[in-house]
């Protein structure tokens, strides 16, 4: 791989020699490559070329010069060391999928169990630990995934790990019926504000204990709380509250919802909040979108939408413009290692008929 960076890649196509009365100064390259062969990165010497190197789609012009047999990598992010000595291009292996392949009974999702209860794999290579990220957001449009990853998948495999789950959607559908949530806004509503309590007990018990989180207490299970179709959600409860002013059933959303996604996570109860769109209008409040901003999944159309993205992954709207299958995307999650921190292609599991 090191030999495909000669003296004319690095001065014709990517430009970063620099030009000297004695000739070109070439920076030193190195390239590690992971024991599993599926990722590693490059360095190349920052000798007063970093600027050059960091301008848009620079990354996809290091991506072209792996042709061949290494055709299958391709640079996923590139960042400066910490001396400011060598610019590192990250790249891996983009060609195999990494999505796990599930079948549709309690049997098959004991193989992806994680061995703490607060973690929930959700491909071969990404783990959500809830301990440390207790809320997440998934954004894509009808068709594209996000019902199967949250329902089918998601919850399932919670419910296997000891934990309580709740499916709430403001569209009724299967996963609200097998999860015992509501479809009725305003139920749905009384079903956030029903939490919140039970967020107050556990945090009584956790200060009578004279812990700091749940954590520390035995016997204190994971909740996760699903929050689907947001958009009609908000829709819904806007018309209610047109129709009848003394209800407010909105603002009683805006608080219940807030109140969850601040506190919640050191009770041990974590929000997955599912829309279509990530606007203000079709999502969360502007506190509970910052409160799930850190676990972040959007998929098909979502996931190449900068304007999208704006709103839940701000600093990545320029991202390079690609083509999302059924159940592809790109997910940011934090605290699930370095390469998560920026938006990376993400495929959800896939169920065997």
């Amino acid at each position: 791989m090191k030999r495909l960076f000669n003296d004319k890649q690095i001065t014709d196509v990517l430009k970063l020699s620099n030009s000297t009365r004695y000739g070109d100064e070439m920076p030193e390259i190195t390239v590690w490559v992971h024991d599993n062969l599926n990722e590693g990165y490059i360095a190349i010497e920052n000798i007063a070329n970093w600027e050059r190197a960091d301008r848009e789609k620079f990354e996809q012009r290091v991506s072209g010069i792996l042709a061949g047999k290494y055709q299958r990598f391709a640079v996923v992010s590139s960042e400066l060391t910490a001396g400011d000595s060598f610019i590192i291009f990250n790249f891996e292996d983009t060609a195999t999928s990494q999505r796990l392949i599930v079948s549709d009974d309690t049997e098959s999702l004991k193989k992806f169990i994680n061995d703490d209860k607060h973690a929930i794999r959700i491909s071969k290579g990404l783990i959500w630990h809830s301990d440390l990220v207790p809320h997440m957001s998934i954004i894509a449009r009808t068709r594209a995934g996000k019902s199967v990853l949250a329902g089918r998948y998601m919850a399932r495999l919670m419910l296997v790990q000891d934990w309580i789950v709740e499916y709430n959607s403001a569209k009724y559908d299967r996963y609200v019926k097998e999860f015992n949530g509501q479809s009725d806004p305003i139920k749905i509503v009384e079903r956030a504000e029903y939490w919140c309590s039970v967020m107050d007990k556990r945090l009584a018990e956790i200060n009578e204990a004279g812990k700091e989180k749940y954590l520390e207490m035995e016997d204190m299970p994971d909740i996760g709380l699903f929050f689907d179709e947001l958009g009609n959600l908000n829709a819904s409860l806007e018309a209610l509250d047109k129709t009848d002013k003394a209800l407010k059933v909105s603002s009683r959303w805006t608080t219940a919802i807030n109140r969850l996604s601040a506190t919640g996570g050191s009770a041990g109860i974590h929000i997955i909040a599912i829309s279509q769109f990530a606007t203000k209008e079709g999502f969360l409040p502007s506190l509970a979108r910052v409160n799930c901003s850190d676990a972040i999944i959007m998929l098909g159309g979502a996931a190449d939408s900068a304007d999208e993205r704006k709103y839940l992954m701000s600093g990545f709207a320029d991202m390079p413009k690609r083509s999302y299958g059924k159940g592809q995307g790109v997910a940011r999650i934090i605290g699930s290692g370095k390469k998560w921190q920026v938006p990376h292609f993400y495929e959800t599991p896939w169920f065997e008929e």
